[in-house]
């Protein structure tokens, strides 16, 4: 559940890089919005505006728009490259046992885990989340 309440309204969130609200049942979005989409340290994506400077987790970066972003080039060894469930990518952090990647491999969402900067989701669909 999104936890929107499209009868009453009044409810606001972000989709990518769009706003959106709901008013009187409808529910209508920005479009277009140039910006760049990272994941915070707790695996969400988050969006940086044109020209914000924010770090992915291993980067300092300066969003230039439309999901373009001119970053530092250091590679993390400690840390885990994945992409989180929207597909966007990231860094997990040593010994977390909860990162939600996408896995290219079986082609699915799955809790993984970052050991010794590496990845470790399980194989098989029987390791994929349904949602």
């Amino acid at each position: 559940s999104s936890g929107i309440n499209a009868e009453y309204g009044g409810a606001t969130w972000n989709k990518g890089c769009e706003s959106c609200s709901c008013n009187n049942g409808e529910i209508s979005c920005t479009e277009g919005t140039p910006c760049c989409l990272y994941v915070d340290p707790s695996g969400s994506t988050v969006s940086a505006a044109v020209g914000e400077h924010f770090n992915n987790g291993c980067n300092n970066c300066n969003c230039a728009g439309h999901l373009q972003a001119a970053c530092t080039r250091m590679y993390c060894t400690w840390k885990c490259s994945y992409r989180n469930w929207d597909l966007v990518y990231g860094w997990a952090e040593e010994g977390n046992e909860s990162v939600h990647a996408y896995d290219e491999t079986d082609n699915c969402p799955k809790i993984c885990s970052c050991e010794q900067g590496r990845l470790s989701c399980g194989s098989g669909e029987e390791s994929c989340i349904a949602f």
